[in-house]
């Protein structure tokens, strides 16, 4: 990063690698930005997905989620859709609207996803096994979709069946 770079107080920068991150059911999360840092209006997460993988399909009734494909092929089902998104798609998911992703590529890919209003991202970091991107034993602890179900009211989410 360059050191001529001027920042106001109050401006939040990370660089590559800074940060809390964790792995959870088989992909990275790196948290980029709390809600304790934009008054609670978001947070954001960047997510590296392998092929194949994907959160269950849920609901989130206390905040709004979108999804910006920095690179890679996913499918996504929104309310009774199928979308497929890449490189440079977006997606905004209304609270209350059941969804999923998948990475639907043969490589890994990046999703960056904002929640607002922030706080969603604790369910992630409390449920992941904290981790760097380069870490060899990224494996989920046995009771992770447990321990997802068993936080998923605290947070305001629910799992479809």
């Amino acid at each position: 990063m360059s050191s001529n770079l001027i920042a106001d107080p109050s401006s939040h920068v990370l660089e590559t690698g800074q940060g809390r991150s964790f792995w959870l059911m088989g992909d990275f999360y790196a948290i980029k930005t709390l809600p304790e840092q934009t008054g609670g209006a978001y947070s954001i997460v960047e997510i590296e997905s392998f092929p194949g993988n994907g959160p269950p399909p849920h609901i989130h009734h206390g905040e709004d989620e979108c999804f910006y494909v920095i690179e890679g092929a996913f499918s996504v089902i929104l309310g009774g859709k199928i979308l497929d998104l890449a490189d440079g798609d977006f997606v905004r998911i209304p609270k209350g609207t059941p969804h999923t992703y998948k990475n639907v590529g043969a490589i890994p890919g990046r999703l960056l996803v904002v929640f607002s209003p922030g706080g969603f991202e604790e369910l992630l970091a409390e449920v992941g096994k904290p981790g760097k991107r380069d870490d060899k034993d990224r494996e989920d602890e046995p009771d992770t979709l447990h321990r997802l179900l068993a936080l998923a009211e605290k947070y305001k989410m629910e799992i479809c069946s």
